[in-house]
């Protein structure tokens, strides 16, 4: 990390091509991120994460940070899924994930800060996932990062779903072993990489509340994950 940087520094999301390099993506991405860092860091359950998706994917479907495109190419072949939009700031995600899945479906990619308006229109789409992706935004809080929220919420459709979860570091039903703990501080010290230290349960379930009614939010922590599934 260069000596002169600072937190203050990032007021906008970045790319990172060195972490989200094709070799990282294609060789060391699934084993370690997902199979091992869920389970044995974060302890979150990769199996409620491909039930999510299972379950709640529509026919018209938004993922921000698709990272490898691993839980959207384990969607059944029956799913509704017929037209993709990928948003990620960093090209490689979306090229990576857009091969895997372009037999699939129609996709189309967009190449940008999942915090400024997305390019869709308004209640334009049946649902909206993102995975292992907020804590990866710049900001010193989940409200920091409510645009995410907010713009999944303007182009969802009534009766869409809102499904994803992310890693945080403070609040209700927060649990982090040793390992959890070691690795979010060394992300967090590394410029572009997590930026979760000050992200807390109760502020991601207040701010889902907050655009989304009360009564349809379905929020949980799996170990230092909350995971949610919201209806527009």
């Amino acid at each position: 990390m260069p000596e002169n940087w600072s937190p203050a520094e990032l007021t906008v999301n970045e790319k990172n091509d060195a972490l989200y390099s094709r070799t990282v993506l294609a060789r060391l991405y699934t084993p370690v991120v997902i199979r091992f860092s869920h389970r044995f860091a974060w302890r979150v359950s990769n199996s409620v994460l491909h039930r999510n998706h299972r379950e709640h994917i529509g026919q018209t479907h938004v993922t921000v940070g698709p990272g490898n495109g691993y839980f959207l190419s384990k969607v059944p072949a029956d799913a509704r899924l017929r037209t993709l939009h990928l948003l990620d700031i960093n090209r490689t995600c979306l090229d990576i994930t857009e091969a895997r899945m372009r037999d699939r479906c129609e996709v189309h990619t967009h190449e940008q800060d999942a915090l400024k308006p997305w390019p869709l229109a308004d209640a334009s789409v049946d649902s909206v996932d993102s995975h292992m992706v907020m804590h990866t935004f710049r900001g010193n809080s989940i409200h920091a990062k409510a645009a995410l929220v907010a713009e999944a919420a303007r182009v969802l459709k009534p009766g869409g779903r809102f499904f994803g979860c992310t890693i945080l570091s403070e609040g209700t039903g927060i649990r982090k072993n040793w390992l959890a703990r070691r690795l979010m501080a060394v992300y967090n010290g590394r410029k572009n990489t997590f930026s979760n230290a000050g992200d807390s349960a109760d502020d991601l379930r207040a701010v889902l509340e907050k655009h989304f009614a009360p009564g349809n939010v379905d929020f949980r922590v799996d170990g230092c994950v909350g995971i949610w599934v919201v209806t527009r």
